[in-house]
C-alpha cells in the first residue's frame, strides 16, 4: 500500500488510535440503534401478532358457539312437524290464521323471546294470513324474498350465511346477520324460507371483547364479508389483500387500497382460519400503533448514544496515548534478544492484554532457549548412536563365532543336544539380525520360529507337538522380523505352562486379499485380565511390541485379535497383514 494512503505511516499512532476508534465508535452506536429498533420493531410485531392471534382464536370459538346455536335452533324448526303441517295447510283463512297464532305462541316467540342473539325471524311462504315486516314474527309472502341482497345466494343452497344487512323492527331499522334454510318436505315439495336473524351488536360485542375500537371482520368461504366491527375497513379498502392469504394463520404487513377517512393505509394483518371450514377472521391494526415504543426507543437511544460519544472521545484520546508505550517497550525488549546473552527484566506491572503479549514473548524466549538446547542434545544423541552402529556391526561376527566354537566343543565332548541348541540359536540369531532389516521373508520367519520349536522339544523331551501349514505359497513374501516367534513363546510359557504334552499350530492363509497368520495352541486359555499390564520378568512384552509395530506399519485396517478357543481350553492368535512380494522401504533398515 502506498504510505500516502496509510496513516500509521504519517500520523502520530496516538491521534490514528483516536480518530479510528471515535470513527468506529460512532459507527457502532448508530448500528446498534438500528439494530435496537429493528428488533423492537420485529419484537413488538410478533408479540402483536401473537396476541392478537390468540384473542382471534378464543373469538372464533365463542363465534362458532353463538352461530352453531342458531344453526341448531333453525334445524329444530325444520325438523318441527306442527310447524311444517301449518306450511303447508290450506283451505278458508280463518282456520289459516288461527293455525298461524298457535304456531307463533308455542313454538316460534319461544325462541326468539329466549335468545339474546336473535333480533326476529322471518319466514317466507305461500300466501300468509298477516303480514308485519317490522315485527318479532315476520310471515312474508314469497315475491318479497326476491329483494333481499342474499337472495341469488339462497337459491343456490338449502342453508346459507348472509352478511350484514337492515330489516325491519319495532325499533325501526335495524343491522342484522341471517342464516337462511329452505324448508321441505321428505318428498321434496319445496313449502318456504325460513330466515334466522341475529343481531350485530351481539355478534360486534364477541370482536370487540378484548377492547373497543378493534378493526374485525369475518368471512365466509367465499370471500364475503359476514360482518365487520363499526371500526374496520371497508370491503373496498382490503379487496385484493384477502386473496394473498394462504395460510391458516399468520400476519402480513399491508396497505390498504384507495383512500378513505383513516390516515392509517400502513396496517399489520393478521387472520385465523380456526373458525369453521373455510371461514376467514381478520384484525387490522394501524403499524404506527405498534411502532410507537419502537420511535420511543430509537429517540432514547439516539440522546444516549451522542452522550456516550462525547466521553467516548475523551476516554480513546488518553487510552490512545497510554497504549503505545507498552509496545514501544515491548520493541525494545524484542531488539534486545540475541541467544547466550541475558536478557533485559521483563516488566511485571501490566495485568491486562499487555501482560499477556509480554508473558506470551517470554514463553517464546523460553521456547528458543530449550529448541536450541534440544538441538544441542540431539547432536550428542546422534554421536553416540553412530558409535553404536560402529560397534553393532562388529558384535554379530563376534556371536556367531562364539556359537560355532560352542557347537565344536559340544561336539567334541559328545553332547548332540547341546550341540542341536547352538545350531539353532545360531540359525535364528542369523534371520534375527538379517542384516539390520525391518523386513524378511515369510520362510525365514517361519524357519526361525520353527528352531525355537525344536530348541523347545529339546527341553520339553519331545511332549511338545507342533505343526506349520500353508506357508510354501507365500515364502517369498515379506513380513516384519519377529511377529510369530513372540506368540509362540507366549503360548508354551503361560498356554502350556505345569504342563508335560502341548500342541502348537501356525496356519499361514489369504485372507481379505492379505495374509492371515494363526497361532493356535491346546493350553489353559486366556486369562480374564491378559490385557492389564502387570510386572513380569518372562513374556506379555514380545507380543505387546509386535502388536503395536503391526498398527504403526499397516494403520488400524490390519492387526492381531487374541481369542480363547470355543472349548476353553486354548488361544488362537489372529495376525492380519497385507501380502507383500517386495522388500518395502528398500529394505527397512533397523
Amino acid at each position: 500500500m502506498n504510505r500516502w494512503f496509510n496513516p500509521f505511516h504519517r500520523f502520530r499512532i496516538d491521534y490514528v488510535l483516536f480518530l479510528v476508534f471515535a470513527g468506529f465508535l460512532t459507527v457502532l452506536i448508530t448500528l446498534i440503534m438500528w439494530i435496537s429498533y429493528t428488533l423492537s420493531a420485529r419484537t413488538q410485531t410478533s408479540n402483536t401478532f401473537l396476541y392478537q392471534q390468540g384473542m382471534l382464536n378464543r373469538m372464533s370459538k365463542e363465534l362458532n358457539v353463538q352461530l352453531k346455536s342458531v344453526e341448531q335452533t333453525s334445524q329444530a324448526l325444520s325438523m318441527n312437524t306442527p310447524f311444517l303441517n301449518y306450511l303447508a295447510l290450506t283451505g278458508d283463512y280463518y282456520t289459516r290464521n288461527w293455525t298461524r297464532l298457535e304456531v307463533s305462541q308455542t313454538y316460534l316467540a319461544p325462541v326468539v323471546n329466549s335468545s339474546t342473539l336473535l333480533q326476529s325471524i322471518q319466514l317466507y311462504m305461500n300466501e300468509p294470513t298477516f303480514t308485519d315486516i317490522n315485527s318479532d314474527l315476520q310471515f312474508l309472502p314469497q315475491n318479497m324474498m326476491d329483494k333481499e341482497p342474499w337472495y341469488s345466494a339462497a337459491m343456490k343452497s338449502d342453508t346459507l350465511w348472509a352478511g350484514e344487512h337492515n330489516v325491519g323492527s319495532a325499533q325501526g331499522t335495524v343491522p342484522v346477520v341471517s342464516f337462511v334454510r329452505q324448508l321441505s318436505r321428505d318428498s321434496g315439495a319445496q313449502l318456504g324460507t325460513l330466515v334466522l336473524n341475529v343481531k350485530l351488536k351481539a355478534l360486534q360485542a364477541t370482536l370487540n371483547e378484548d377492547r373497543q375500537g378493534a378493526s374485525r371482520m369475518l368471512l365466509d368461504s367465499g370471500g364475503r364479508l359476514l360482518f365487520r366491527t363499526e371500526s374496520a375497513s371497508s370491503m373496498a379498502a382490503v379487496a385484493g389483500l384477502l386473496d394473498q392469504i394462504k395460510a391458516d394463520s399468520g400476519y402480513r404487513r399491508v396497505h390498504l387500497n384507495g383512500t378513505e377517512a383513516s390516515a392509517d393505509t400502513d396496517m399489520l394483518m393478521v387472520w385465523t382460519r380456526d373458525f369453521r371450514e373455510g371461514w376467514l377472521l381478520v384484525e387490522l391494526t394501524p403499524y404506527r400503533d405498534i411502532m410507537r415504543s419502537s420511535v420511543k426507543l430509537a429517540g432514547t437511544l439516539a440522546a444516549v448514544g451522542g452522550a456516550a460519544l462525547v466521553v467516548a472521545s475523551f476516554v480513546t484520546l488518553y487510552l490512545s496515548r497510554l497504549f503505545t508505550a507498552p509496545v514501544r517497550e515491548l520493541l525494545a525488549l524484542m531488539n534486545a534478544y540475541s541467544h547466550n546473552r541475558k536478557m533485559r527484566e521483563f516488566p511485571s506491572r501490566y495485568h491486562n492484554e499487555f501482560g499477556s503479549l509480554f508473558a506470551g514473548y517470554r514463553r517464546l524466549i523460553e521456547r528458543v532457549e530449550e529448541l536450541y538446547a534440544s538441538l544441542e542434545r540431539q547432536y550428542k544423541v546422534q554421536q553416540e548412536a553412530e558409535i553404536r552402529a560402529l560397534q553393532a556391526m562388529i558384535n554379530p561376527h563376534f556371536l556367531y563365532n562364539t556359537l560355532d566354537q560352542l557347537n565344536w566343543m559340544a561336539i567334541e565332548a559328545g553332547q548332540e543336544q547341546i550341540s542341536q541348541v547352538l545350531e539353532l540359536m545360531g540359525r535364528m540369531f542369523r534371520i534375527g539380525l538379517s542384516n539390520g532389516d525391518s523386513f524378511i521373508t515369510l520362510q525365514d520367519e517361519l524357519l526361525h520360529t520353527e528352531c525355537y520349536l525344536r530348541i523347545q522339544q529339546l527341553k520339553w523331551g519331545y511332549g511338545l507337538r507342533y505343526s506349520i501349514e500353508g506357508g510354501e505359497p507365500f515364502a517369498d513374501c515379506y513380513v516384519p522380523k519377529l511377529t510369530i516367534q513372540p506368540f509362540v513363546e507366549n503360548a508354551i510359557l503361560h498356554g502350556l505352562h505345569g504342563r508335560r504334552t502341548g500342541h502348537i499350530t501356525v496356519k499361514v492363509d489369504r485372507a481379505d486379499g492379505g495374509l492371515r497368520i494363526r497361532i493356535t495352541d491346546d493350553g489353559k486359555g486366556l486369562p480374564p485380565d491378559w490385557k492389564v499390564r502387570k510386572r513380569r520378568k518372562t513374556g506379555g512384552y514380545g507380543i505387546r511390541n509386535v502388536m503395536e509395530r503391526i498398527e504403526a506399519i499397516y494403520g488400524e485396517s490390519y492387526g492381531i485379535n487374541l481369542t480363547a478357543l470355543p472349548s476353553g481350553k486354548g488361544t488362537e492368535a489372529d495376525i492380519r497383514i497385507p501380502l507383500v512380494t517386495e522388500m518395502p522401504g528398500g529394505g527397512g533398515k533397523e
